[in-house]
């Protein structure tokens, strides 16, 4: 395909060049998004309230080389985890089951020898519950409880050594569906609702010197679902939706915590909520998420340097509700939810 760019009306009559590229679906997706629930998976733009299957061409740039290849799954089905690499091993933790209940369970995988094993089960259930590794330590921060989804505050380490979990000072207010990032030796907790179903735009920074926490300057767009991510000392919030998988966001915001300030950056090439991120050479890439009717098999890339998306080949298994971790220049997505609402894969699928 040529490469353009097309003009698109935003709501409210505004006019922005964004990037666009042929439909390719039997049916267009809705307005909210785009996607597929079933690889390959290209984007294509909104023109004025509507989807439309103009044929328009690819203004984002694809990403050179790459591919996917298959990894040992999960022992058992998983959603609504997440999870992040310590001492060369990745940890997941949490989710539902295939049963579709909340569960404790949580495991270590070895990408060495491709093998899983299970580690010492959650103090409590929790799904919707970032993971994030601070200097040689396995945080587990806030989620939700149950099938009645309520927000937590408790904060657990994983002690490698002794196969144990620890409790550590309270968020300073329940929170789920949040994202966590490790910056600067501190734990970064972002987006996600607390009780009542509330957004919350504060940033909770956790120092694990003094087992305090502190907030810090509000997210310009409070949501929930989102990813984040850590590249040159910046946290980029990606994605994420208030509340309602129909009303995905395609926003990015960038915080910087040595001067506690928030900037804008150019946005997703799609809307997508539930979805989750890696970073390998300084290159943030997306993967997956969900809308009211489906699930995303996109694999959207973002330069921080050029402040720019590039289109990557997608995954073979759409789904949300997904782990995605970087071991070296291998990127492991683990499973999540292959449709919308509950359902649950063990699929690990690796892309370098």
């Amino acid at each position: 395909m040529d490469a353009a760019v097309a003009e698109v009306i935003e709501p409210g009559g505004g006019r922005k060049n964004r990037p666009a590229v042929a439909c390719r679906f039997p049916a267009c997706a809705d307005a909210i998004g785009f996607g597929s629930s079933s690889p390959p998976v290209l984007p294509f733009m909104r023109i004025g309230a509507a989807a439309s299957c103009l044929s328009l061409v690819v203004a984002v740039a694809f990403a050179p080389g790459g591919s996917w290849s298959v990894a040992a799954p999960i022992p058992v089905r998983l959603q609504e985890h997440t999870g992040a690499l310590l001492g060369g091993q990745i940890y997941i933790a949490g989710g539902f089951d295939s049963s579709d209940a909340p569960t404790r369970v949580a495991y270590r995988y070895d990408p060495a020898h491709d093998t899983w094993a299970r580690i010492a089960d959650l103090p409590a259930d929790r799904h919707h519950m970032p993971l994030a590794v601070v200097g040689d330590t396995l945080y587990a921060a806030g989620g939700l409880e149950g099938q009645q989804f309520i927000p937590q505050t408790t904060l657990w380490i994983y002690r490698a050594d002794r196969n144990t979990w620890e409790t550590r000072a309270p968020l300073p207010a329940p929170r789920g569906a949040s994202a966590a990032v490790a910056d600067n030796g501190k734990l970064i907790v972002v987006g996600g609702f607390g009780l009542n179903r509330t957004l919350l735009d504060s940033i909770a920074v956790y120092d694990p010197g003094t087992n305090h926490w502190v907030n810090r300057a509000p997210i310009p767009t409070p949501r929930d679902h989102l990813t984040a991510a850590v590249a040159g000392g910046i946290v980029y919030a990606i994605g994420g939706r208030p509340l309602d998988p129909g009303r995905n966001y395609d926003v990015v915001e960038a915080y910087d915590p040595a001067t506690d300030h928030w900037s804008t950056k150019s946005p997703m090439p799609s809307r997508r909520g539930g979805l989750a991120s890696a970073v390998v050479g300084g290159m943030i890439h997306t993967f997956g998420g969900e809308r009211r009717d489906g699930v995303f098999a996109n694999h959207e890339v973002y330069d921080p340097a050029r402040d720019a998306w590039t289109l990557a080949a997608p995954m073979p298994t759409a789904r949300h509700g997904l782990a995605a971790v970087a071991v070296g220049d291998r990127i492991f997505v683990i499973g999540g939810g292959p449709k919308a609402g509950s359902a649950q894969t063990s699929v690990v699928e690796v892309w370098r």
